[in-house]
């Protein structure tokens, strides 16, 4: 008889809440909206974020229904006397409570699946465990919070003191169990406190199931103990209920009820071991070179080392390396290998950009946080989140790049591969030395500074023996109007490239004008970096004849003239991975630029600075000049890592250099002036430094902002993961 009454009420309340448009939105609705301003705000739309933001959201949404949704429908009813009603039927109050109870567990489970499915089609998200173990998990939730909820239905006198009680217990258990905010951004004695909240086993039993893949045999503490709640809550729920709001409420029941839930949780805190939620999650995806198996990217086509689309390939990646290309029609055996299906992506080698400055922040040079250890850090990251996965440094601390390098190749720090110049060689008080010179010793660190051709010679020789990966030398003489400066000799020039030949490395030289670009190839320069003011036809026909690059920096003239103009250069790319110190340095009243754009010469000046390099380099290309890509990222307005995308987009746009070239300019060109044939193409031997893009870059270039992952030291990475974990213990030995 029980069981009938049970269904039959079950089925009236399920039907009430099935016709109510209200209760649908509230059930059903709203909670997809919380889930996509969740997932789109907090977890940038990518799919590990989002997995990981899952558990907490569904958590929510269990407490939300339980508190809410039950208590003030038992509170409503007991108001408007439909208990009364009943109260003279055969029905029990243990049948109106258990009728509740499988109501709100029907709805929670709809609920929660819709925004699963909602989660998987829009955000790709994955399900590292078992969907039956999750699916029992919700469940097991469920049955721990529905009787909480029926509790507060029962003690609360009326629909005004309701939501109430359940404010002061929802937001608790929302913000302390890692639902909201993750568990192990809370000070550790918030999470002593939060493991009394029932949610925090929520979290713990679903991000163990989701997140980390562990099986529900594996969480038997945290589920032990929402099964024991949900069985004492119903327990006690038997003692609470009230037919009428006049009914007074049994303090004692209440005190009874109150003591036994204590009782669990106390249990809990001794009895549950460490919550691996206190941990900080590991977004990255190990490839088969830490886990012993070889790795198979499919599902993708990638762009060869011509600058050729190769639809539907696949990779086979073993130690770190391409292993085999595996062309459409071909078969391999997959029974030992671990797959990744990319999702239609395009695969192009890690990007190099080839000219920055790690140690300049890109801002006013007004802020402290612009000369901060942890910015040069963050910026590392920033590289890698915009698909670079190489850079050459140029004019940096010698020792901080060869500190870094051996992290990096240690696995010690997940950074970029840096190459790199070590000091410049310049002229007693030359360029740049003469602008370190506000710093006591700096100039002397990342500069050396030579008069004759035996101190430049020595100066390449002790650059050689720490290991440089090319030399740079500076041609350039300053503005007469602001400040003339002493230009490295020709002898000391001559003496330096021939030095660095004899001992194999590559020079480039950093011009000013067209007769020191002319000089730079006559001494026999194997690139020069920047476009020199007036670069003449016949300075560029001669480095098309020598095979002399161009480095253009096309990005650093484009941000001075900018900035000098007072136009905005935060776009997605600067609001989503620059610091907002550095932006805020750039119009500080005391940056330099903000002094240097009061003057109306200096803002004609870089625009038309800017204009006569974008035409140089068109001129330069069409002649045969190899081009490649470099940022001068450091220089105000230039960021680390987006420079390098901005440069790209400058030589499509304005410089007019096709799509192709522009791609080669940041893989394979670059990787061959270093010497590096395993680098900066996707060939069978090179290392697997890949970046898998929504969109082909050889169709349009702002293909190179739709980073979707990139495969770099046996890792895959998303972008909206590389801030979140520590990328390691190096710090350069400069900065505060």
């Amino acid at each position: 008889m029980m069981l009938k009454g049970l269904a039959a009420l079950s089925r009236a309340y399920l039907l009430e809440a099935l016709r109510s448009k209200t209760a649908l939105f509230w059930n059903l609705v709203f909670p997809l909206f919380f889930l996509f301003g969740f997932a789109i705000i907090f977890g940038g739309s990518d799919p590990q974020r989002v997995s990981f933001l899952i558990p907490g959201l569904l958590t929510i949404t269990m407490i939300s229904a339980s508190f809410f949704g039950v208590s003030m429908t038992m509170v409503m009813q007991r108001e408007t006397g439909v208990y009364r009603r009943f109260r003279v039927t055969p029905v029990s109050a243990v049948t109106i409570v258990l009728a509740h109870a499988v109501t709100a567990m029907i709805n929670m489970v709809l609920s929660i699946a819709l925004q699963l499915a909602a989660a998987k089609v829009f955000f790709k998200i994955t399900v590292a465990g078992s969907w039956l173990d999750l699916s029992v998990a919700v469940v097991l939730a469920g049955f721990a919070f529905i009787p909480l909820g029926l509790m507060i239905g029962s003690v609360a006198r009326d629909s005004k003191t309701a939501p109430a009680i359940t404010n002061v217990l929802f937001f608790p258990m929302m913000f302390l169990s890692g639902a909201a905010v993750p568990f192990f951004m809370l000070p550790e004695w918030l999470q002593t406190i939060a493991k009394f909240l029932p949610a925090t086993y929520v979290v713990e039993v679903l991000q163990g199931i989701m997140v980390r893949g562990e099986s529900l045999a594996s969480l038997v503490p945290p589920a032990v103990i929402l099964l024991l709640s949900g069985i004492m809550a119903f327990l006690v729920n038997g003692l609470l209920f009230r037919w009428e709001s006049t009914e007074p409420i049994r303090k004692e029941r209440l005190g009874l009820a109150v003591a036994i839930l204590t009782l669990v949780y106390i249990g809990a805190f001794w009895g549950v071991p460490q919550l691996k939620i206190a941990a900080p999650p590991k977004f990255e995806i190990a490839d088969g070179a830490k886990s012993g198996k070889p790795l198979l990217l499919t599902d993708c086509s990638y762009i060869d080392e011509d600058g050729r689309l190769v639809p539907g390939a696949q990779l086979l990646i073993r130690n770190g390396r391409i292993e085999r290309i595996v062309r459409r029609g071909e078969t391999i055996d997959t029974s030992d290998v671990e797959i990744h299906h990319l999702d239609g992506g395009i695969v192009i080698p890690g990007l190099i950009d080839s000219h920055v400055h790690l140690g300049g922040s890109g801002g006013g040079s007004a802020s402290m946080q612009e000369f901060s250890k942890e910015r040069v850090v963050h910026d590392l990251q920033t590289y890698l989140g915009v698909g670079v996965t190489a850079f050459v440094s140029l004019t940096d601390d010698l020792a901080d790049l060869q500190s870094l390098r051996e992290a990096v190749r240690n696995g010690e720090m997940r950074a970029p591969r840096p190459f790199f110049s070590g000091p410049a060689i310049t002229a007693p008080g030359g360029h740049p030395a003469a602008r370190f010179e506000m710093v006591p010793g700096l100039a002397e660190r990342l500069t050396r500074q030579v008069t004759t051709a035996a101190e430049a010679e020595i100066a390449v020789r002790e650059l050689a023996e720490n290991h440089v990966d090319l030399i740079k030398l500076v041609l350039e003489e300053g503005d007469a109007a602001f400040q003339k400066l002493p230009r490295l000799s020709e002898t000391a020039l001559r003496a330096a490239i021939r030095t660095a030949h004899a001992l194999g490395l590559k020079a480039v030289v950093h011009v000013q004008t067209d007769a020191h670009a002319r000089l730079a190839v006559d001494a026999g320069a194997d690139g020069l970096e920047h476009v020199p003011s007036g670069l003449s036809e016949a300075t560029i026909a001669l480095m098309a004849e020598r095979g002399v690059t161009l480095t253009p920096t096309l990005a650093v003239f484009d941000g001075l003239q900018k900035i000098a103009s007072g136009i905005s250069i935060a776009d997605t790319l600067v609001q989503r991975w620059v610091l907002p110190e550095i932006l805020h340095s750039l119009n500080a009243p005391t940056s330099w630029i903000s002094m240097a754009r009061q003057s109306p010469v200096f803002v004609k000046t870089m625009q038309q600075r800017f204009q006569d390099a974008v035409a140089r380099t068109r001129a330069a290309f069409r002649q045969g000049v190899r081009i490649i890509a470099g940022s001068d990222a450091g220089n105000a307005g230039t960021f680390h890592g987006i420079g390098l995308i901005h440069e790209l987009e400058l030589y499509a746009r304005a410089a007019d250099i096709p799509l192709r070239d522009v791609f080669l300019a940041a893989t394979r060109f670059p990787a061959d002036r270093l010497g590096r044939p395993d680098l900066g193409r996707i060939a069978e031997g090179a290392v697997a430094d890949l970046v898998v893009l929504a969109a082909n870059p050889l169709a349009t270039v702002s293909a190179y902002r739709q980073v979707k992952w990139m495969y770099f030291q046996g890792k895959r990475f998303t972008p909206a993961t590389l801030l979140s974990q520590s990328p390691g213990s190096w710090k350069p030995s400069m900065g505060f």
